[in-house]
């Protein structure tokens, strides 16, 4: 179920199986067997409430690996996380620079760019002055229910711009003072591959990831295809579709996932061309290689019309958009 609340509560899942008899063996002391096979690990990730649940028979197996991708997750948060002061991404919106930062850093930096250009600015990392300006009107006292003015939206604009940002081997820097990056769009997306990666290089085949968004590695030991499924944004506990997935990652973003007003019409979806939190559908979900592709993807398709998602698809291959209207119909691109 793919679904953020905005309790920021996220359920990171690796499940696996193996016909493997389970061997004797202590569980690390952050781990828990509370059923045959099983392991879990609750923590904090990316700002969230987090758990790893991961079903193994070996269970010395499945605690060495489980650890391992808690700690990558931990590692790439220090780079990536918008709730860490001592992350790269807010060392880099303090100081507008950033010296020597980290290979994934400047990696995704430069794939985020890659997919803004794909989406024609739709989808751009440097939204975070406009997620302030919202966070900040709708906390103030009696706010403006409509929102923040024409002329503020206008202003804060000016510092949205993905093409601001000079990318380089040794620095970062946003070109203009008062810029902001987030990287909410993508970031999960982004660790959920590394963590694929990671298990992919120590042998793990079948493999069923979700970091908020899913990735599909392999099929389940029984020979089945991973299924994922896509929640109605106006009823999570309502499955609008069932996708199987194989080698595959989904993502859905939706406005119910961080509302700013009580009528949910303001929320973290924004528009970079107009400032303002998109409407256009219920939600958009994305079928695509990469979870990181279909993230930023899911995040940029919210602000297009359907023309335009179709348009932009060319650019992407083995990429498909399932989109939900405002009055539920569904739409494959």
């Amino acid at each position: 179920m793919l679904k953020e609340g905005i309790s920021r509560r996220r359920i990171i899942t690796i499940m696996a199986g193996t016909t493997a008899s389970a061997l004797a063996g202590g569980v690390p002391a952050w781990g828990k067997t509370t059923l045959p096979g099983r392991i879990n690990w609750r923590g904090i990730a990316l700002g969230a409430d987090a758990r790893i649940i991961l079903h193994h028979e070996n269970q010395t197996a499945a605690a060495a690996i489980l650890e391992r991708c808690r700690l990558e997750i931990l590692r790439l948060e220090k780079l990536f996380s918008l709730y860490r002061n001592d992350s790269q991404l807010n060392q880099l919106n303090r100081e507008g620079h950033l010296i020597n930062p980290d290979f994934e850093m400047l990696e995704l930096l430069s794939y985020s760019q890659m997919i803004a250009r794909g989406t024609a600015g739709s989808f751009d990392i440097t939204v975070q002055p406009l997620w302030q300006l919202y966070a900040d009107h709708f906390s103030s006292k009696n706010p403006d229910l409509s929102g923040p003015s024409a002329q503020v939206i206008e202003k804060t604009l000016q510092l949205v711009d993905y093409r601001m940002i000079d990318l380089s081997e040794k620095s970062i820097k946003l070109k203009s003072k008062g810029m902001a990056i987030s990287l909410n769009g993508i970031a999960q997306g982004y660790i959920t591959d590394r963590i694929a990666d990671l298990l992919r290089q120590n042998g793990w085949k079948n493999v069923l990831i979700n970091l908020g968004e899913t990735y599909a590695m392999g099929r389940k030991p029984s020979g089945d295809r991973w299924k994922a499924g896509i929640a109605d944004a106006g009823d999570g506990t309502k499955l609008i579709k069932s996708i199987a997935l194989e080698n595959q990652a989904l993502a859905t973003s939706a406005g119910n996932g961080t509302k700013f007003s009580k009528n949910g019409k303001h929320h973290h979806l924004f528009d970079p061309q107009t400032g303002a939190s998109t409407n256009n559908y219920k939600s958009v979900s994305v079928i695509a290689p990469e979870a990181a592709r279909a993230d930023a993807l899911s995040t940029a398709f919210s602000a297009m019309t359907l023309p335009a998602i179709k348009l932009a698809l060319k650019g992407f291959a083995d990429t498909t958009a399932i989109v939900v209207g405002n009055g539920d119909e569904v739409t494959y691109i």
